[in-house]
């Protein structure tokens, strides 16, 4: 199996020896951070809720985002602390709650105004007031604003505002994190880079998420009702991600500029096509992909993939693991790991 195990990253390699704050190490992308970080001897302190203790590296600082005094628990927390960069990884709302009350969607929009907006801002001001070397903030293509037509995104493109819209509480509270930290960043601080991530895929995913639902499924030569998959979307190998945020932050770093970026392929590939194509690695299956059999959620965007021009330029990393590289390799460790 393909692993980042398998090399050693130079942009990573780069960061060897300094230390680096992370918040949100204990998600689906942070856990690989932190893991390929302390790899190649990176000195990482986590930033993360309390009683949540899972993080590997020794040094855990606690502060709950969520809080009404999040602010406070955050400067307490890194009090007398400095790090040659943060690596921003929190966030709130990526998986809706079942709950759809009003009472609930008006909580989820405070926690995810508090975590992922004023969390991100203090963050950023105590990086500012301690000398941090870099700012990275992980974003995400759902700040985009729905556009018709199958143009790929740029940076530039109109992000997403409705705020009050319980269906884009996430994709909005992040675009609004993005601006404020620009905004701070043009009156002084460390390089910022905002990384936008489009679609990840990789060992860790949650089951309910649509590639361990397709292996589970078909693995076990059971159906699966599906959209009709129409929706185009742009797949990143978790690795991939892993070693671009690196590289965006080391470059943001060496140039002192703060940026947006797209971190994606810059591929179009339907949710048919990937469904396929897993059901393809297992070998048999595609019989069961029951196309059109689920509705498309009324908020789903129908084409959603990157531009790679601003990334190309910024900085000389590309993706390693294109899909037809790296879907085998997860596809086959999640069989394993998913055997009864």
């Amino acid at each position: 199996m393909i692993t980042s195990r398998d090399f050693i990253s130079p942009y990573i390699d780069r960061l060897s020896g300094q230390s680096v704050l992370v918040t949100g190490g204990n998600g689906f992308i942070g856990q690989q951070v932190v893991s390929r970080l302390l790899g190649q001897d990176v000195q990482v302190t986590l930033l993360q809720r309390r009683g949540d203790r899972r993080g590997r590296s020794r040094d855990v600082l606690i502060a709950d985002f969520s809080a009404d005094d999040a602010d406070a628990q955050i400067s307490a927390a890194l009090k007398g602390r400095r790090f040659n960069a943060v690596f921003n990884l929190a966030a709130y709302g990526v998986t809706r709650p079942a709950d759809r009350s009003a009472e609930a969607l008006h909580h989820e929009r405070i926690l995810a105004r508090r975590v992922n907006v004023d969390a991100a801002k203090a963050l950023f001001l105590h990086a500012r007031e301690t000398g941090c070397g870099i700012f990275l903030q992980a974003g995400t293509c759902s700040e985009y604003a729905p556009q018709e037509g199958r143009a790929l995104r740029r940076e530039t493109d109109p992000l997403e505002s409705r705020e009050g819209n319980d269906n884009v509480v996430y994709g909005a509270s992040k675009a609004m994190a993005g601006e404020a930290l620009l905004a701070l960043a043009r009156e002084g601080g460390p390089p910022l880079v905002v990384a936008r991530i489009f679609n990840v895929y990789g060992i860790g995913e949650k089951k309910q998420r649509l590639l361990p639902s397709l292996v589970y499924h078909l693995a076990r030569g059971q159906h699966i009702s599906l959209s009709a998959g129409f929706q185009v979307k742009d797949y990143l190998h978790l690795d991939d991600v892993v070693e671009g945020l690196c590289a965006f932050a080391v470059a943001a770093r060496d140039q002192n500029v703060g940026t947006v970026l797209n971190l994606c392929s810059g591929s179009p590939v339907s949710v048919a096509q990937f469904s396929r194509a897993v059901a393809e690695v297992i070998g048999h299956g595609e019989n069961l992909l029951g196309f059109g059999e689920r509705p498309t959620h009324p908020d789903e965007v129908s084409y959603l993939v990157g531009s790679t021009t601003a990334r190309n330029a910024f900085t000389d990393w590309r993706p390693r693991l294109p899909m037809e590289v790296g879907l085998p390799s997860v596809v086959h460790y999640m069989m394993v790991s998913t055997e009864d």
